[in-house]
């Protein structure tokens, strides 16, 4: 049986979940939240409701998983990884497995994300073949 993996990371990062589901979709099968734009959701149901929608909608999709799979990036002046960083915490406040990608090592030292992650690392390939290694499955 496959896992069930959701991609966590920078919405704007499609060469990220591109690269992830291209090299391992024969292995697990991958939620990716980013398969509806935020500006569709707005535009279809308004603003107040499309945030709950988004909000409920990801808290479903990490819920079905059996490992979320987060990278996490510096973005550039004045954005942050909120969406991201929440759901890490979701994810392990649930018993969900978490395991963290950074390229350059910087914000795998933070003690909020050593805290929440099974495992940390510094590139995609080595965090997926960590996983299937182990075939972590829990």
């Amino acid at each position: 049986m496959k896992l069930t993996i959701y991609l966590a990371g920078p919405g704007r990062d499609k060469k990220y979940r591109k690269e992830v589901i291209d090299k391992y979709g024969k292995y697990a099968v991958f939620i990716d939240p980013m398969n509806i734009t935020f500006n569709e959701v707005f535009e279809n149901i308004g603003e107040e409701l499309s945030d709950i929608f988004i909000v409920r909608r990801d808290k479903k999709m990490i819920e079905q998983c059996d490992i979320l799979v987060a990278k996490v990036e510096h973005l550039p002046k004045g954005q942050i990884m909120i969406g991201t960083l929440m759901e890490i915490l979701y994810a392990h406040t649930k018993g969900i497995p978490v395991f963290t990608i950074n390229s350059d090592n910087t914000l795998l030292q933070n003690p909020w994300i050593k805290f929440h992650s099974n495992g940390l690392f510094n590139s995609i390939d080595e965090c997926f073949g960590y996983i299937f290694k182990h075939k972590i499955d829990e």
